[in-house]
């Protein structure tokens, strides 16, 4: 996805690289994997916070759920096996929910009181992971208006320089009669990159 969108952004007249690079970033980080994110940014948080007897309640309630819950938290990222458990508000309030109800109670309660607190005083990115009510977070769609000013200037004229002055080809030609010890496969790397875009 992030390939694809910076390509195509880098086939569009003029050549804008601070497009470019908010179309890699949201293909990356959608409002809905920023959701999933935050999500799992709040039970690391919370597990830091814990002590022996937490931690040890924490996890003997994780792993009593049904292994496609706590797999699809752990895969964390679209496509992975089971992560349709955890993609969208629903299923990871419906996570939340069936988590809570297999800890031990004083972790429960420390757990209930700890999500009071954190969406209180921190933001709201984690009620807004498991409801519909707060809209989505912000993605990295690009906004334009502010590209000469934003970021560092003489770095995004010199990437539009050097994608300007470099050769587009669509086929990365590969030298498979070459021995492995004489190929530098870095500079390789990099020139079968930037082909590709």
């Amino acid at each position: 996805d992030l390939a694809q969108a910076v390509r195509h952004e880098l086939h569009r007249e003029p050549v804008n690289v601070d497009r470019a690079a908010a179309a890699a970033y949201h293909a990356l980080w959608s409002p809905g994997n920023i959701q999933q994110r935050n999500f799992a940014v709040f039970g690391g948080e919370y597990l830091l916070r814990q002590s022996v007897v937490g931690l040890r309640g924490f996890f003997d309630g994780f792993f009593r759920l049904p292994l496609p819950l706590w797999a699809g938290f752990l895969a964390g990222w679209p496509g992975l096996p089971h992560n349709e458990r955890h993609e969208t508000w629903y299923a990871r309030m419906w996570l939340g929910v069936n988590f809570l109800v297999r800890l031990p109670p004083t972790v429960a309660l420390d757990m209930t009181a700890s999500i009071v607190l954190y969406i209180a005083t921190t933001n709201l990115a984690l009620a807004q992971s498991v409801t519909p009510f707060l809209g989505q977070p912000m993605g990295y769609e690009y906004k334009g208006g502010q590209d000469a000013v934003a970021g560092d200037v003489a770095a995004k004229d010199e990437a539009r320089r050097m994608i300007l002055e470099s050769n587009v080809v669509e086929d990365v030609p590969v030298d498979f009669e070459r021995p492995a010890a004489s190929t530098p496969a870095v500079t390789d790397s990099v020139k079968a990159l930037s082909s590709i875009l």
